[in-house]
Protein backbone atom coordinates (compact mmCIF):
# COMPACT_ATOMS: atom_id res chain seq x y z
CA UNK A 1 0.00 0.00 0.00
CA UNK A 2 1.90 3.33 -1.13
CA UNK A 3 0.76 6.66 0.81
CA UNK A 4 0.76 9.81 -0.47
CA UNK A 5 1.44 12.87 1.92
CA UNK A 6 -1.23 15.78 0.90
CA UNK A 7 0.39 17.80 3.72
CA UNK A 8 0.47 18.67 7.72
CA UNK A 9 -2.50 19.98 10.22
CA UNK A 10 -1.60 21.67 13.52
CA UNK A 11 -3.77 20.91 16.47
CA UNK A 12 -4.66 23.76 18.53
CA UNK A 13 -4.65 23.52 22.30
CA UNK A 14 -8.81 22.96 21.86
CA UNK A 15 -8.34 19.81 19.81
CA UNK A 16 -9.37 21.82 16.02
CA UNK A 17 -7.40 21.55 13.02
CA UNK A 18 -8.26 23.39 9.60
CA UNK A 19 -7.87 21.56 6.11
CA UNK A 20 -6.89 24.35 3.57
CA UNK A 21 -10.01 25.02 1.42
CA UNK A 22 -7.94 23.79 -1.69
CA UNK A 23 -7.61 20.23 0.00
CA UNK A 24 -11.05 20.19 0.69
CA UNK A 25 -12.32 20.69 -2.68
CA UNK A 26 -9.72 18.10 -3.99
CA UNK A 27 -10.85 16.25 -1.49
CA UNK A 28 -14.47 16.32 -2.27
CA UNK A 29 -15.19 17.32 1.60
CA UNK A 30 -17.72 20.28 1.94
CA UNK A 31 -19.86 21.19 5.37
CA UNK A 32 -21.24 18.17 7.25
CA UNK A 33 -18.59 15.90 5.53
CA UNK A 34 -17.55 13.79 8.83
CA UNK A 35 -14.21 11.85 9.17
CA UNK A 36 -13.39 8.42 10.41
CA UNK A 37 -9.89 8.04 12.32
CA UNK A 38 -8.31 5.06 11.92
CA UNK A 39 -5.50 3.79 13.96
CA UNK A 40 -3.38 0.94 12.02
CA UNK A 41 -1.48 -1.46 14.16
CA UNK A 42 1.58 0.15 13.30
CA UNK A 43 0.19 3.37 14.86
CA UNK A 44 -0.57 5.44 12.29
CA UNK A 45 -3.60 7.47 12.32
CA UNK A 46 -5.63 7.60 8.85
CA UNK A 47 -8.67 10.03 8.85
CA UNK A 48 -10.96 8.84 6.01
CA UNK A 49 -14.22 10.17 4.66
CA UNK A 50 -17.04 8.62 5.46
CA UNK A 51 -21.13 8.89 5.38
CA UNK A 52 -22.88 7.13 7.84
CA UNK A 53 -26.50 5.66 7.69
CA UNK A 54 -29.55 7.96 8.52
CA UNK A 55 -31.41 6.16 11.47
CA UNK A 56 -33.93 5.64 9.00
CA UNK A 57 -32.95 3.70 6.61
CA UNK A 58 -30.48 1.30 8.97
CA UNK A 59 -33.03 -1.23 8.79
CA UNK A 60 -31.48 -1.85 4.64
CA UNK A 61 -28.02 -2.99 6.30
CA UNK A 62 -29.19 -5.48 8.44
CA UNK A 63 -27.90 -9.13 7.45
CA UNK A 64 -31.66 -10.91 6.71
CA UNK A 65 -32.00 -7.49 4.58
CA UNK A 66 -28.58 -7.73 2.86
CA UNK A 67 -28.83 -11.58 2.35
CA UNK A 68 -32.28 -11.15 0.68
CA UNK A 69 -31.00 -8.21 -1.89
CA UNK A 70 -28.29 -11.27 -2.64
CA UNK A 71 -30.46 -14.10 -3.40
CA UNK A 72 -32.70 -11.67 -5.33
CA UNK A 73 -29.94 -9.82 -7.14
CA UNK A 74 -28.71 -13.78 -7.65
CA UNK A 75 -32.18 -14.39 -9.17
CA UNK A 76 -31.85 -11.55 -11.80
CA UNK A 77 -28.34 -12.84 -13.15
CA UNK A 78 -29.67 -16.16 -13.42
CA UNK A 79 -33.06 -15.79 -15.17
CA UNK A 80 -35.37 -16.59 -12.44
CA UNK A 81 -37.64 -13.42 -12.21
CA UNK A 82 -40.79 -12.20 -14.05
CA UNK A 83 -40.74 -9.26 -16.31
CA UNK A 84 -44.61 -7.59 -16.99
CA UNK A 85 -45.28 -4.38 -19.70
CA UNK A 86 -48.09 -3.17 -18.08
CA UNK A 87 -49.01 -2.05 -14.49
CA UNK A 88 -52.02 -4.40 -14.57
CA UNK A 89 -50.11 -6.77 -15.72
CA UNK A 90 -47.49 -6.43 -12.70
CA UNK A 91 -50.64 -6.29 -10.25
CA UNK A 92 -51.69 -9.36 -11.78
CA UNK A 93 -48.79 -11.34 -11.24
CA UNK A 94 -47.95 -9.94 -7.56
CA UNK A 95 -52.18 -11.15 -6.30
CA UNK A 96 -51.12 -14.13 -7.54
CA UNK A 97 -48.27 -14.82 -5.44
CA UNK A 98 -50.35 -13.90 -2.49
CA UNK A 99 -50.74 -16.07 0.17
CA UNK A 100 -54.39 -16.98 1.63
CA UNK A 101 -55.03 -17.33 5.63
CA UNK A 102 -54.85 -20.56 5.32
CA UNK A 103 -50.94 -20.75 4.00
CA UNK A 104 -52.44 -21.88 0.09
CA UNK A 105 -51.81 -19.50 -2.70
CA UNK A 106 -54.84 -17.46 -3.68
CA UNK A 107 -57.20 -18.49 -6.56
CA UNK A 108 -57.74 -14.93 -7.78
CA UNK A 109 -57.63 -14.07 -11.49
Amino acid sequence: MSVKTLGFLTVDDKGRTTIPKRKRQELGMRTGTQLRVDRSSEGAVELVLTELVPRDQLWFHTASVQAGMAKAEDDFRTGRSTRTSTPEDAQRFLDSTKVSPRGRPSRKK
